[in-house]
């Protein structure tokens, strides 16, 4: 197991939050995996391990899980009924300009069973994401998107049906990673080996997460900075606006 799987957030009797590493499973796929999986990872740490919400594998940022049976039903419901409040850091492809700086994308999105890529349809679900422009650099933005609805894949799919997908997204972006020659003017690599990707898992980081505790009541809202690969593409970002 590497080093860097999370970093412990928040933890009592109750609940634990981690900020996950991308390329890290939530919870064990369906299929066979070498990869770290969290949930077992903190199940040798607390046995009584409850899932509440998943991130995607190559997705980094918060995520909570129950460690009581009381504490999990309490959560689950907060998610169920839009209580729990979720925003992330999204690098996305093209200059996004946002009218006011706010923007809210109100798009049905259908999960079809068995598929895993999810569709935007009149048939699927009510889908809400609110989206503000955090930095502009060339030819690529980040936002902040606030989930209202938690549907799959959400904000992967909302950006790439506005034309500004993930800069790096295997399912629903362009690219399957991003080199510094693709940022950086005048770009002359070094070496006799192939330049090697600045980033190659999808630009998605959850980074606040306010919720109410299970047995307090009390309003917690914890926040998870940018891990490193993130930090170096948006220096770079911001070196060759």
């Amino acid at each position: 197991m590497r080093r860097n799987s999370y970093d412990k957030i928040f933890e009592d009797d109750e609940l634990i939050v981690v900020s996950k590493a991308s390329g890290v499973y939530s919870i064990e796929p369906r299929h066979k995996t070498d990869d770290p999986i969290l949930y077992e990872e903190l199940k040798k740490i607390t046995p009584e391990l409850f899932t509440v919400h998943r991130l995607d594998k190559d997705t980094s940022g918060l995520i909570i899980y129950a460690k009581t049976a009381e504490s999990h039903k309490n959560l689950s419901e907060q998610f169920h009924e839009n209580k729990i409040e979720k925003t992330y850091y999204a690098f996305v492809d093209g200059n996004l300009d946002l009218e006011g700086g706010v923007y809210l994308i109100d798009i049905p999105i259908l999960v079809t069973p068995g598929r895993y890529q999810v569709q935007i349809s009149d048939r699927g679900k009510p889908s809400q994401t609110k989206i503000r422009i955090v930095e502009s650099y060339k030819n690529y933005t980040l936002i902040e998107a606030k989930l209202i609805t938690g549907r799959t894949h959400q904000i992967r799919a909302h950006m790439q049906y506005l034309g500004y997908p993930l800069i790096v997204d295997k399912l629903y972006g362009h690219k399957k990673e991003l080199y510094l020659s693709e940022i950086k003017r005048k770009y002359r690599h070094k070496g006799d080996s192939p330049e090697r990707p600045l980033i190659k898992r999808q630009t998605l980081h959850s980074r606040t997460l306010t919720f109410y505790h299970p047995v307090t009541n009390k309003k917690i809202s914890l926040e998870a900075p940018l891990p490193k690969d993130l930090k170096a593409l948006r220096n770079q970002l911001r070196k060759n606006r």
